[in-house]
Protein backbone atom coordinates (compact mmCIF):
# COMPACT_ATOMS: atom_id res chain seq x y z
CA UNK A 1 0.00 0.00 0.00
CA UNK A 2 1.82 3.48 -0.37
CA UNK A 3 2.36 5.54 1.55
CA UNK A 4 0.98 9.01 2.04
CA UNK A 5 4.18 11.20 2.29
CA UNK A 6 2.76 14.77 1.79
CA UNK A 7 3.72 17.51 -0.73
CA UNK A 8 7.66 18.17 -1.39
CA UNK A 9 8.07 21.76 -0.76
CA UNK A 10 11.37 23.61 -2.32
CA UNK A 11 14.06 24.37 -0.24
CA UNK A 12 14.79 27.34 1.14
CA UNK A 13 18.02 29.76 0.33
CA UNK A 14 19.49 28.78 3.90
CA UNK A 15 18.59 24.44 3.13
CA UNK A 16 20.72 25.27 -0.28
CA UNK A 17 23.63 25.78 1.88
CA UNK A 18 22.88 23.01 4.01
CA UNK A 19 24.82 19.46 3.34
CA UNK A 20 22.93 17.33 0.10
CA UNK A 21 21.95 15.37 2.64
CA UNK A 22 19.23 17.27 4.08
CA UNK A 23 18.30 19.52 0.99
CA UNK A 24 14.84 19.19 0.90
CA UNK A 25 12.38 17.86 2.89
CA UNK A 26 12.21 14.81 2.71
CA UNK A 27 16.08 13.51 4.19
CA UNK A 28 17.56 9.97 3.31
CA UNK A 29 20.23 10.42 6.15
CA UNK A 30 23.83 9.65 6.45
CA UNK A 31 24.10 6.70 8.86
CA UNK A 32 26.29 7.53 11.90
CA UNK A 33 27.26 4.56 13.62
CA UNK A 34 30.69 3.02 15.85
CA UNK A 35 33.08 0.22 14.41
CA UNK A 36 35.37 -1.52 16.93
CA UNK A 37 38.34 0.18 16.55
CA UNK A 38 36.48 3.65 17.48
CA UNK A 39 33.25 3.54 18.91
CA UNK A 40 32.79 7.24 19.26
CA UNK A 41 29.32 8.43 17.98
CA UNK A 42 29.22 11.78 17.37
CA UNK A 43 26.27 13.68 16.69
CA UNK A 44 25.18 16.12 14.46
CA UNK A 45 22.92 18.82 15.75
CA UNK A 46 23.84 21.39 12.81
CA UNK A 47 22.31 19.44 10.33
CA UNK A 48 18.80 19.55 11.96
CA UNK A 49 18.58 22.06 14.18
CA UNK A 50 18.65 25.27 11.69
CA UNK A 51 16.18 23.60 9.34
CA UNK A 52 12.13 23.26 9.27
CA UNK A 53 10.52 20.31 9.48
CA UNK A 54 10.97 17.07 7.13
CA UNK A 55 9.98 13.83 6.59
CA UNK A 56 13.06 11.02 6.93
CA UNK A 57 13.15 7.64 5.46
CA UNK A 58 14.89 4.73 6.63
CA UNK A 59 15.43 1.24 5.11
CA UNK A 60 16.45 -1.28 7.83
CA UNK A 61 17.43 -4.88 7.46
CA UNK A 62 17.21 -6.91 10.59
CA UNK A 63 19.79 -9.61 10.61
CA UNK A 64 22.08 -11.85 12.99
CA UNK A 65 25.48 -12.93 12.90
CA UNK A 66 28.49 -13.35 15.12
CA UNK A 67 30.79 -10.93 16.80
CA UNK A 68 32.89 -10.01 19.30
CA UNK A 69 31.61 -7.11 20.95
CA UNK A 70 34.17 -7.44 24.13
CA UNK A 71 36.40 -10.06 22.86
CA UNK A 72 33.98 -13.26 23.77
CA UNK A 73 32.52 -14.37 19.91
CA UNK A 74 28.24 -14.02 20.14
CA UNK A 75 25.30 -14.06 18.02
CA UNK A 76 23.97 -10.53 18.16
CA UNK A 77 21.40 -8.70 16.47
CA UNK A 78 22.16 -6.31 13.23
CA UNK A 79 20.40 -3.52 11.60
CA UNK A 80 21.83 -2.69 8.07
CA UNK A 81 24.79 -4.64 9.46
CA UNK A 82 25.53 -2.60 12.50
CA UNK A 83 25.36 -3.34 16.16
CA UNK A 84 24.36 -1.17 18.04
CA UNK A 85 21.73 -0.23 15.36
CA UNK A 86 22.06 3.24 13.37
CA UNK A 87 21.45 6.07 14.99
CA UNK A 88 18.45 7.99 14.05
CA UNK A 89 18.82 11.97 14.36
CA UNK A 90 16.30 13.99 13.53
CA UNK A 91 14.09 17.33 15.04
CA UNK A 92 11.37 17.98 16.51
CA UNK A 93 8.21 18.03 14.16
CA UNK A 94 10.42 15.73 12.04
CA UNK A 95 8.37 12.68 10.60
CA UNK A 96 9.84 9.34 10.65
CA UNK A 97 8.90 6.73 7.85
CA UNK A 98 11.11 3.48 8.43
CA UNK A 99 10.96 0.27 6.86
CA UNK A 100 12.15 -2.57 8.56
CA UNK A 101 12.10 -6.24 6.90
CA UNK A 102 13.00 -8.94 9.29
CA UNK A 103 16.09 -11.15 7.65
CA UNK A 104 16.04 -13.28 10.10
CA UNK A 105 15.53 -16.76 10.25
CA UNK A 106 13.19 -17.58 12.74
CA UNK A 107 12.45 -15.14 15.44
CA UNK A 108 9.87 -12.07 14.94
CA UNK A 109 10.67 -8.83 15.85
CA UNK A 110 9.29 -5.32 16.22
CA UNK A 111 10.78 -2.14 17.49
CA UNK A 112 10.26 0.21 20.05
CA UNK A 113 10.88 4.01 20.24
CA UNK A 114 10.96 4.49 24.07
CA UNK A 115 10.11 8.12 25.15
CA UNK A 116 8.34 9.13 22.17
CA UNK A 117 4.83 10.24 22.43
CA UNK A 118 3.80 9.12 18.86
CA UNK A 119 0.45 7.26 17.16
CA UNK A 120 -0.08 4.23 19.53
CA UNK A 121 -0.47 1.82 16.30
CA UNK A 122 3.47 2.57 15.92
CA UNK A 123 4.46 1.79 19.39
CA UNK A 124 5.78 -1.29 18.73
CA UNK A 125 4.44 -3.51 21.31
CA UNK A 126 3.89 -6.89 20.38
CA UNK A 127 0.50 -8.61 21.32
CA UNK A 128 -0.81 -4.82 21.96
CA UNK A 129 0.02 -2.13 19.34
CA UNK A 130 1.27 -5.17 16.33
CA UNK A 131 2.00 -8.37 15.50
CA UNK A 132 5.45 -9.19 15.60
CA UNK A 133 6.95 -9.06 12.14
CA UNK A 134 7.80 -12.20 10.76
CA UNK A 135 11.18 -13.78 8.75
CA UNK A 136 10.67 -12.49 5.30
CA UNK A 137 7.99 -9.67 5.91
CA UNK A 138 8.31 -6.28 6.21
CA UNK A 139 6.72 -3.82 8.56
CA UNK A 140 6.64 0.48 8.26
CA UNK A 141 6.75 2.87 10.93
CA UNK A 142 5.01 6.28 10.17
CA UNK A 143 4.80 8.55 13.02
CA UNK A 144 5.42 12.43 13.73
CA UNK A 145 8.00 13.47 16.68
CA UNK A 146 6.00 15.70 18.53
CA UNK A 147 6.75 19.42 18.73
CA UNK A 148 6.96 19.62 22.02
CA UNK A 149 9.65 16.96 22.44
CA UNK A 150 13.33 16.56 22.09
CA UNK A 151 16.29 15.39 23.70
CA UNK A 152 17.50 11.56 24.24
CA UNK A 153 15.60 9.05 23.28
CA UNK A 154 16.11 5.24 21.94
CA UNK A 155 14.72 2.22 20.14
CA UNK A 156 15.43 -1.40 21.00
CA UNK A 157 13.41 -4.68 20.05
CA UNK A 158 9.72 -5.11 22.05
CA UNK A 159 9.66 -9.02 21.32
CA UNK A 160 10.66 -12.05 23.12
CA UNK A 161 14.15 -11.22 24.11
CA UNK A 162 15.97 -9.43 21.55
CA UNK A 163 17.01 -6.03 22.94
CA UNK A 164 19.20 -8.10 25.32
CA UNK A 165 21.12 -9.75 22.22
CA UNK A 166 21.74 -5.88 21.10
CA UNK A 167 18.40 -5.07 18.72
CA UNK A 168 19.09 -1.80 19.68
CA UNK A 169 20.23 2.35 18.77
CA UNK A 170 20.05 5.50 19.50
CA UNK A 171 17.55 8.18 18.50
CA UNK A 172 17.99 11.52 19.15
CA UNK A 173 15.82 14.54 18.40
CA UNK A 174 17.77 17.83 18.67
CA UNK A 175 15.30 20.90 19.63
CA UNK A 176 15.36 23.36 16.74
CA UNK A 177 17.59 27.02 17.06
CA UNK A 178 15.41 29.94 16.05
CA UNK A 179 18.51 31.41 14.36
CA UNK A 180 19.35 30.09 10.86
CA UNK A 181 23.36 29.32 11.70
CA UNK A 182 24.94 26.46 10.33
CA UNK A 183 27.79 25.56 12.16
CA UNK A 184 30.93 25.58 9.35
CA UNK A 185 28.47 27.32 6.99
CA UNK A 186 27.30 30.98 8.33
CA UNK A 187 28.18 33.16 11.13
CA UNK A 188 28.83 30.39 14.46
CA UNK A 189 26.16 31.58 17.58
CA UNK A 190 27.91 32.33 20.36
CA UNK A 191 28.37 29.43 22.91
CA UNK A 192 25.42 30.30 24.77
CA UNK A 193 23.47 29.63 21.95
CA UNK A 194 24.61 26.67 21.37
CA UNK A 195 23.90 25.35 24.49
CA UNK A 196 26.96 25.63 25.79
CA UNK A 197 29.14 22.67 24.32
CA UNK A 198 31.22 22.02 21.64
CA UNK A 199 30.66 18.30 20.50
CA UNK A 200 28.01 16.46 20.98
CA UNK A 201 28.79 12.54 21.84
CA UNK A 202 26.38 9.31 22.61
CA UNK A 203 27.00 6.66 25.10
CA UNK A 204 24.63 3.27 24.68
CA UNK A 205 25.66 1.89 28.06
CA UNK A 206 24.51 -1.70 29.74
CA UNK A 207 25.33 -5.26 30.82
CA UNK A 208 26.01 -7.69 29.05
CA UNK A 209 25.68 -11.69 28.81
CA UNK A 210 28.19 -14.09 27.07
CA UNK A 211 24.78 -16.43 26.36
CA UNK A 212 22.06 -15.92 24.67
CA UNK A 213 19.18 -14.15 26.10
CA UNK A 214 17.56 -16.97 25.74
CA UNK A 215 19.51 -19.33 27.40
CA UNK A 216 20.34 -17.12 30.22
CA UNK A 217 15.95 -16.54 30.12
CA UNK A 218 15.94 -20.33 30.63
CA UNK A 219 18.00 -20.65 34.01
CA UNK A 220 15.98 -17.80 35.23
CA UNK A 221 12.70 -19.70 34.64
CA UNK A 222 13.22 -22.32 35.99
CA UNK A 223 13.07 -23.56 40.26
CA UNK A 224 16.64 -23.80 40.74
CA UNK A 225 17.11 -20.41 40.20
CA UNK A 226 15.12 -19.25 43.40
CA UNK A 227 14.42 -16.13 41.24
CA UNK A 228 17.81 -14.67 41.56
CA UNK A 229 18.06 -12.33 38.51
CA UNK A 230 21.01 -13.73 35.76
CA UNK A 231 24.02 -11.45 36.84
CA UNK A 232 25.95 -9.94 33.65
CA UNK A 233 29.12 -10.85 32.50
CA UNK A 234 30.69 -7.68 31.15
CA UNK A 235 29.69 -4.59 30.14
CA UNK A 236 29.36 -2.63 26.65
CA UNK A 237 29.44 1.00 25.76
CA UNK A 238 28.18 1.87 22.20
CA UNK A 239 28.74 -1.91 20.94
CA UNK A 240 32.36 -2.70 22.46
CA UNK A 241 33.77 -3.41 25.93
CA UNK A 242 36.68 -4.91 27.73
CA UNK A 243 36.62 -8.64 28.92
CA UNK A 244 39.34 -10.65 30.53
CA UNK A 245 39.57 -13.91 29.15
CA UNK A 246 41.24 -15.10 32.22
CA UNK A 247 38.19 -14.38 34.19
CA UNK A 248 35.56 -16.43 32.06
CA UNK A 249 33.91 -19.21 33.99
CA UNK A 250 34.93 -22.81 33.38
CA UNK A 251 31.57 -24.07 33.91
CA UNK A 252 30.83 -21.74 30.86
CA UNK A 253 34.15 -21.61 28.51
CA UNK A 254 34.09 -18.56 25.79
CA UNK A 255 35.48 -18.34 22.43
CA UNK A 256 37.55 -15.12 23.63
CA UNK A 257 40.23 -13.49 22.00
CA UNK A 258 41.62 -10.27 24.49
CA UNK A 259 41.61 -6.92 22.68
CA UNK A 260 44.68 -5.49 22.52
CA UNK A 261 44.10 -1.87 21.76
CA UNK A 262 42.13 0.88 23.91
CA UNK A 263 39.40 2.42 22.46
CA UNK A 264 38.17 5.95 22.72
CA UNK A 265 34.59 6.42 23.53
CA UNK A 266 34.60 10.41 23.53
CA UNK A 267 37.96 11.46 22.73
CA UNK A 268 37.27 14.43 25.48
CA UNK A 269 40.75 16.86 24.73
CA UNK A 270 41.55 20.29 24.88
CA UNK A 271 39.19 22.65 26.37
CA UNK A 272 36.53 21.69 24.34
CA UNK A 273 32.92 20.56 26.48
CA UNK A 274 30.85 17.61 25.25
CA UNK A 275 27.30 17.12 25.56
CA UNK A 276 27.31 13.11 26.29
CA UNK A 277 23.91 11.68 26.31
CA UNK A 278 24.27 8.00 28.02
CA UNK A 279 21.41 5.65 27.60
CA UNK A 280 21.49 2.27 29.91
CA UNK A 281 20.86 -0.01 27.28
CA UNK A 282 21.40 -2.62 29.58
CA UNK A 283 18.91 -6.03 30.90
CA UNK A 284 18.89 -5.92 34.72
CA UNK A 285 22.10 -3.42 36.25
CA UNK A 286 21.47 0.02 37.13
CA UNK A 287 25.12 2.09 36.24
CA UNK A 288 26.54 5.06 37.87
CA UNK A 289 29.31 7.05 35.87
CA UNK A 290 32.14 9.31 37.00
CA UNK A 291 34.56 10.77 35.62
CA UNK A 292 38.44 11.48 37.11
CA UNK A 293 39.83 15.19 36.61
CA UNK A 294 36.49 16.35 35.25
CA UNK A 295 33.28 17.78 36.37
CA UNK A 296 30.10 17.75 34.64
CA UNK A 297 26.57 19.46 34.60
CA UNK A 298 23.54 17.36 34.55
CA UNK A 299 21.27 19.09 32.43
CA UNK A 300 18.42 16.62 31.69
CA UNK A 301 17.22 12.96 32.23
CA UNK A 302 14.73 11.16 30.44
CA UNK A 303 14.66 13.71 28.10
CA UNK A 304 13.45 16.42 30.46
CA UNK A 305 14.92 19.21 31.59
CA UNK A 306 16.38 19.24 35.21
CA UNK A 307 17.82 21.72 38.28
CA UNK A 308 21.28 22.18 37.14
CA UNK A 309 23.58 20.28 39.41
CA UNK A 310 27.46 19.86 39.41
CA UNK A 311 29.39 17.00 39.96
CA UNK A 312 31.70 14.45 38.59
CA UNK A 313 29.53 11.01 39.07
CA UNK A 314 25.91 9.98 38.71
CA UNK A 315 23.45 7.07 39.26
CA UNK A 316 21.77 5.38 39.48
CA UNK A 317 21.00 5.27 35.64
CA UNK A 318 18.49 2.47 35.76
CA UNK A 319 17.48 0.13 32.55
CA UNK A 320 15.86 2.16 30.12
CA UNK A 321 16.10 5.71 31.40
CA UNK A 322 18.78 8.48 29.79
CA UNK A 323 20.56 11.56 30.52
CA UNK A 324 22.02 14.62 29.48
CA UNK A 325 25.34 15.94 31.15
CA UNK A 326 27.61 19.16 29.76
CA UNK A 327 31.14 17.40 30.71
CA UNK A 328 33.80 20.41 31.11
CA UNK A 329 37.30 20.53 30.42
CA UNK A 330 39.91 19.15 32.54
CA UNK A 331 42.31 21.63 34.28
CA UNK A 332 45.26 21.69 33.19
CA UNK A 333 44.08 18.89 30.07
CA UNK A 334 45.14 16.08 32.73
CA UNK A 335 44.18 12.80 31.77
CA UNK A 336 40.91 12.10 32.08
CA UNK A 337 38.44 8.84 32.45
CA UNK A 338 35.43 7.42 32.58
CA UNK A 339 34.37 4.66 35.19
CA UNK A 340 31.00 2.85 35.13
CA UNK A 341 30.00 1.06 37.90
CA UNK A 342 26.89 -1.78 37.51
CA UNK A 343 24.39 -1.58 40.69
CA UNK A 344 24.34 -4.74 42.44
CA UNK A 345 20.89 -5.07 43.72
CA UNK A 346 20.15 -7.67 41.41
CA UNK A 347 23.52 -9.57 41.80
CA UNK A 348 22.29 -11.70 44.28
CA UNK A 349 25.25 -14.81 43.37
CA UNK A 350 28.81 -13.45 42.57
CA UNK A 351 30.01 -14.48 38.85
CA UNK A 352 34.05 -13.85 38.35
CA UNK A 353 33.72 -13.18 35.19
CA UNK A 354 32.26 -9.94 35.75
CA UNK A 355 33.85 -6.81 36.08
CA UNK A 356 31.38 -4.18 37.59
CA UNK A 357 33.93 -1.68 38.11
CA UNK A 358 35.21 -0.84 34.88
CA UNK A 359 37.36 2.58 33.49
CA UNK A 360 37.38 3.43 29.86
CA UNK A 361 40.38 5.99 29.11
CA UNK A 362 38.78 9.27 26.95
CA UNK A 363 41.94 11.49 26.24
CA UNK A 364 43.93 8.40 24.73
CA UNK A 365 46.67 8.91 28.01
CA UNK A 366 45.68 5.91 29.93
CA UNK A 367 48.51 6.32 32.13
CA UNK A 368 47.64 7.24 35.65
CA UNK A 369 44.07 6.46 35.23
CA UNK A 370 41.44 5.62 38.73
CA UNK A 371 39.59 2.55 38.61
CA UNK A 372 36.86 3.99 41.04
CA UNK A 373 34.42 6.38 41.11
CA UNK A 374 34.98 9.49 43.90
CA UNK A 375 34.79 8.63 47.01
CA UNK A 376 33.77 12.44 47.79
CA UNK A 377 30.17 11.88 48.17
CA UNK A 378 29.74 14.17 45.25
CA UNK A 379 27.85 11.28 43.45
CA UNK A 380 24.25 12.87 42.69
CA UNK A 381 21.28 10.99 43.14
CA UNK A 382 19.43 10.46 40.44
CA UNK A 383 16.30 9.65 42.26
CA UNK A 384 16.51 12.64 43.84
CA UNK A 385 17.03 15.35 40.95
CA UNK A 386 14.31 17.92 40.63
CA UNK A 387 12.76 18.92 37.59
CA UNK A 388 12.92 22.47 36.22
CA UNK A 389 10.31 24.57 38.22
CA UNK A 390 8.29 25.89 34.88
CA UNK A 391 7.62 22.44 33.86
CA UNK A 392 6.06 21.96 37.28
CA UNK A 393 3.18 24.67 36.75
CA UNK A 394 0.60 22.89 34.79
CA UNK A 395 0.58 20.08 37.58
CA UNK A 396 -2.72 19.75 39.21
CA UNK A 397 -3.59 19.44 42.64
CA UNK A 398 -6.14 16.53 42.75
CA UNK A 399 -6.41 13.96 39.97
CA UNK A 400 -9.37 13.34 38.31
CA UNK A 401 -9.00 9.28 39.00
CA UNK A 402 -6.48 7.02 41.16
CA UNK A 403 -5.81 3.68 40.06
CA UNK A 404 -4.50 1.58 42.65
CA UNK A 405 -1.77 -1.67 41.67
CA UNK A 406 0.75 -4.36 43.13
CA UNK A 407 3.08 -6.19 41.89
CA UNK A 408 5.75 -9.13 42.49
CA UNK A 409 7.77 -11.34 41.64
CA UNK A 410 6.09 -14.69 42.94
CA UNK A 411 7.28 -17.89 42.83
CA UNK A 412 3.87 -20.33 43.51
CA UNK A 413 3.64 -23.95 44.06
CA UNK A 414 1.37 -23.72 41.20
CA UNK A 415 3.47 -22.70 38.98
CA UNK A 416 6.53 -25.49 39.85
CA UNK A 417 8.49 -22.05 41.93
CA UNK A 418 9.55 -21.04 38.98
CA UNK A 419 9.48 -16.76 39.33
CA UNK A 420 6.78 -15.42 37.20
CA UNK A 421 6.42 -11.21 37.34
CA UNK A 422 2.71 -10.00 38.46
CA UNK A 423 0.56 -7.40 38.66
CA UNK A 424 -2.34 -7.87 41.02
CA UNK A 425 -3.22 -11.46 39.97
CA UNK A 426 -2.03 -11.58 36.45
CA UNK A 427 0.98 -12.19 34.87
CA UNK A 428 1.22 -10.53 31.56
CA UNK A 429 1.77 -12.79 28.42
CA UNK A 430 1.48 -10.70 25.06
CA UNK A 431 -1.74 -11.60 23.06
CA UNK A 432 0.38 -12.49 19.38
CA UNK A 433 -2.15 -13.74 16.60
CA UNK A 434 -4.15 -10.37 16.65
CA UNK A 435 -2.93 -7.33 18.60
CA UNK A 436 -5.24 -5.58 21.14
CA UNK A 437 -6.09 -2.65 19.34
CA UNK A 438 -7.63 -4.37 16.72
CA UNK A 439 -9.77 -6.87 18.48
CA UNK A 440 -12.70 -6.23 21.29
CA UNK A 441 -12.32 -6.03 24.76
CA UNK A 442 -14.32 -9.24 25.44
CA UNK A 443 -12.46 -10.96 23.05
CA UNK A 444 -8.80 -10.04 25.20
CA UNK A 445 -7.41 -13.29 26.88
CA UNK A 446 -6.78 -13.66 30.72
CA UNK A 447 -3.00 -12.63 30.77
CA UNK A 448 -4.33 -8.97 30.28
CA UNK A 449 -4.25 -6.54 33.53
CA UNK A 450 -5.71 -3.45 32.46
CA UNK A 451 -6.71 -0.24 33.68
CA UNK A 452 -9.11 2.01 31.74
CA UNK A 453 -9.65 5.76 32.01
CA UNK A 454 -13.16 5.21 30.47
CA UNK A 455 -15.24 8.68 30.21
CA UNK A 456 -15.79 10.83 33.35
CA UNK A 457 -17.98 14.12 34.21
CA UNK A 458 -15.02 15.03 36.02
CA UNK A 459 -13.78 16.31 32.66
CA UNK A 460 -16.54 18.79 31.97
CA UNK A 461 -15.67 22.57 33.06
CA UNK A 462 -18.36 24.75 33.67
CA UNK A 463 -18.28 26.02 30.52
CA UNK A 464 -18.95 22.81 29.08
CA UNK A 465 -15.34 22.75 27.67
CA UNK A 466 -13.82 19.57 27.94
CA UNK A 467 -10.05 19.73 29.93
CA UNK A 468 -7.32 17.60 30.32
CA UNK A 469 -7.39 14.26 32.59
CA UNK A 470 -5.29 13.28 35.17
CA UNK A 471 -4.84 10.17 36.46
CA UNK A 472 -3.21 9.04 39.82
CA UNK A 473 -1.52 5.55 39.47
CA UNK A 474 0.10 4.20 42.73
CA UNK A 475 2.21 1.29 42.32
CA UNK A 476 2.77 -0.74 45.23
CA UNK A 477 5.88 -2.89 44.85
CA UNK A 478 6.01 -5.81 47.54
CA UNK A 479 8.82 -7.36 46.13
CA UNK A 480 12.05 -7.54 47.90
CA UNK A 481 14.09 -5.28 44.84
CA UNK A 482 13.25 -2.51 43.22
CA UNK A 483 11.87 -2.52 39.82
CA UNK A 484 12.59 0.01 37.25
CA UNK A 485 9.17 0.77 35.57
CA UNK A 486 8.39 2.54 32.36
CA UNK A 487 5.36 3.82 30.93
CA UNK A 488 4.72 3.91 26.98
CA UNK A 489 3.41 6.82 25.30
CA UNK A 490 3.56 9.15 28.50
CA UNK A 491 5.62 10.79 30.57
CA UNK A 492 4.35 11.07 34.48
CA UNK A 493 5.11 13.14 37.19
CA UNK A 494 6.69 11.11 40.42
CA UNK A 495 4.91 12.47 43.20
CA UNK A 496 6.62 10.45 45.84
CA UNK A 497 8.31 7.08 46.50
CA UNK A 498 8.44 5.31 49.31
CA UNK A 499 10.45 2.27 50.77
CA UNK A 500 9.34 0.93 54.50
CA UNK A 501 12.02 0.41 56.83
CA UNK A 502 9.61 -2.65 58.50
CA UNK A 503 6.70 -3.95 56.72
CA UNK A 504 5.48 -3.69 53.12
CA UNK A 505 5.11 0.06 52.40
CA UNK A 506 2.44 -0.51 50.67
CA UNK A 507 -0.26 2.35 50.83
CA UNK A 508 -4.15 2.59 49.15
CA UNK A 509 -5.22 5.96 49.38
CA UNK A 510 -9.06 4.63 49.30
CA UNK A 511 -8.60 2.80 52.87
CA UNK A 512 -5.61 4.88 54.33
CA UNK A 513 -5.87 8.21 56.03
CA UNK A 514 -2.56 9.49 54.71
CA UNK A 515 0.37 7.77 52.89
CA UNK A 516 3.05 5.90 55.24
CA UNK A 517 5.73 8.15 56.22
CA UNK A 518 4.11 10.95 56.13
CA UNK A 519 2.65 12.88 58.92
CA UNK A 520 -1.46 12.79 58.76
CA UNK A 521 -3.47 15.83 57.47
CA UNK A 522 -4.69 18.38 60.54
CA UNK A 523 -8.10 17.30 61.84
CA UNK A 524 -9.46 20.39 59.87
CA UNK A 525 -8.29 19.73 56.95
CA UNK A 526 -10.11 17.73 54.39
CA UNK A 527 -9.12 14.04 53.21
CA UNK A 528 -9.04 14.74 49.82
CA UNK A 529 -6.29 17.37 50.19
CA UNK A 530 -3.50 16.67 48.50
CA UNK A 531 -0.45 15.18 50.94
CA UNK A 532 2.35 15.39 48.05
CA UNK A 533 4.78 18.19 47.63
CA UNK A 534 4.19 19.21 43.97
CA UNK A 535 6.49 21.66 44.15
CA UNK A 536 9.17 18.33 44.48
CA UNK A 537 7.52 16.48 41.76
CA UNK A 538 9.66 14.39 38.72
CA UNK A 539 8.33 14.51 35.32
CA UNK A 540 10.16 10.78 33.92
CA UNK A 541 8.82 8.53 31.73
CA UNK A 542 10.95 5.28 34.00
CA UNK A 543 10.79 5.15 37.88
CA UNK A 544 12.78 3.36 40.30
CA UNK A 545 10.31 2.04 42.73
CA UNK A 546 12.25 0.36 45.76
CA UNK A 547 11.36 -2.88 47.75
CA UNK A 548 8.81 -3.47 49.95
CA UNK A 549 7.44 0.51 48.84
CA UNK A 550 5.42 2.52 45.75
CA UNK A 551 5.66 5.20 43.68
CA UNK A 552 2.67 7.90 43.44
CA UNK A 553 2.33 8.71 39.28
CA UNK A 554 0.22 11.47 37.97
CA UNK A 555 0.50 11.57 34.87
CA UNK A 556 -2.20 13.31 32.07
CA UNK A 557 -3.85 10.84 29.96
CA UNK A 558 -4.13 12.41 26.32
CA UNK A 559 -2.47 9.85 23.99
CA UNK A 560 -5.32 7.68 23.59
CA UNK A 561 -4.37 4.28 23.02
CA UNK A 562 -3.23 1.04 24.86
CA UNK A 563 0.09 1.50 26.93
CA UNK A 564 2.44 -0.85 28.49
CA UNK A 565 3.28 -0.09 32.27
CA UNK A 566 6.30 -2.35 32.91
CA UNK A 567 9.24 -3.31 34.54
CA UNK A 568 12.33 -2.51 31.98
CA UNK A 569 14.33 -5.23 33.70
CA UNK A 570 13.80 -7.64 30.80
CA UNK A 571 13.97 -10.76 32.39
CA UNK A 572 10.87 -9.58 34.60
CA UNK A 573 8.91 -8.42 31.51
CA UNK A 574 9.57 -11.49 30.17
CA UNK A 575 8.27 -13.51 33.41
CA UNK A 576 4.86 -11.11 32.93
CA UNK A 577 6.11 -8.08 34.91
CA UNK A 578 3.73 -5.61 33.31
CA UNK A 579 0.58 -4.19 32.43
CA UNK A 580 -2.14 -2.00 30.30
CA UNK A 581 -3.34 1.24 30.72
CA UNK A 582 -6.38 1.79 28.14
CA UNK A 583 -6.55 5.37 27.47
CA UNK A 584 -9.96 6.89 26.06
Amino acid sequence: MALDIGIISQPSPLQLLIPSRISNSQIHPTVHGPDVSRPLIELHPEDHIYRNPSTQHHDWVVTADHRRPDGVLKRVYLINDLFPGPTVEARSGDRLIVSVTNHLEEEPISIHWHGAHIENAMDGAVGVTQRPIPPGSTFTYNFTIPADQSGTFWYHAHSGLLRADGLYGGLIVHEPSPKPTVRGLLARADQQELGSYDKDILLLVGDWYHRSADQVYSWYMRAGSFGNEPVPDSLLINGVGHFDCSMAVPARPVDCILRQTDVSYLDAKGDATYRVRVVNTGSVAGVTLGFQNREFTLIQVDNIDVEQQDSNSAGVLYPGQRMDILLRPSPDETPSSLTIDLDKECFRYPNPALASVQTFDITNSPNNLSSSISSSNNTISLSEVATRKSLLSGLPAKPHQTHVVYTKIEKLSINHNVPYGFFNRTSWRPQIDTPLIDIPREKWDKNQLVLSTGPTTSRRLSSGQDKDLWIDLVVNNLDDSGHPFHMHGHHFYILRTYQAPVGWGAYNPFTDAHPPGLAPHPASSSRTDSPYDLSRAQLRDTVYIPSRGHAVLRFRADNPGIWLFHCHIIWHQASGMAMLLQIE
